[in-house]
């Protein structure tokens, strides 16, 4: 039984060490229809509307939220729960320019009296919020489920 255990564990390890040197994402046997599966549920995230409600789940904590935006590499979320925040605003702001809000860790968007950018969430120059309270950037690897609410 010794002798099997180590050819197993020889060869998971060669094919994992064969795709991170080769810079694919090589499945091991019996996975692939999941990374598939995978891939494809990230697919229809990635093609749900600006600004839909949405329940996402992150390392077991499920929350609800409004779409932004998806990329291959992370989940573009607003969070409207804090106080004193013109919800509408921000969420038609991200409706009709996803881009925009998604680019608000580098510039600042402006809408009327509103202002989103690096220094936060201002309302006539009067801050109420910190741009990470309301622009969450989650990386995809740490989200186990979207669904549109």
């Amino acid at each position: 039984m010794q002798t099997l255990v180590k050819p197993v564990v020889f060869l998971v390890w060669v094919s994992i060490g064969a795709s991170a040197v080769a810079g694919t994402n090589a499945a091991l046997p019996g996975t692939s229809r999941m990374i598939e599966a995978d891939v494809a549920t990230w697919k229809r995230v990635q093609r749900l509307d600006p600004g839909a409600r949405v329940k996402i789940t992150v390392a077991g904590t499920a929350v609800e939220r409004y779409f932004v935006r998806a990329d291959d590499h992370e989940l573009i979320v607003l969070n409207l729960g804090a106080a004193n925040l013109p919800k509408r605003q921000l969420l038609n702001m991200a409706i009709d320019n996803p881009a925009w809000i998604a680019g608000t860790s580098k510039t600042t968007y402006r809408d009327n009296n509103l202002r989103i950018g690096p220094d936060g969430v201002f309302v006539k120059d009067q801050k109420v919020a910190d741009l990470a309270q309301v622009v969450e950037r989650i990386p995809r690897d740490r989200v186990t489920l979207v669904a549109r609410r």
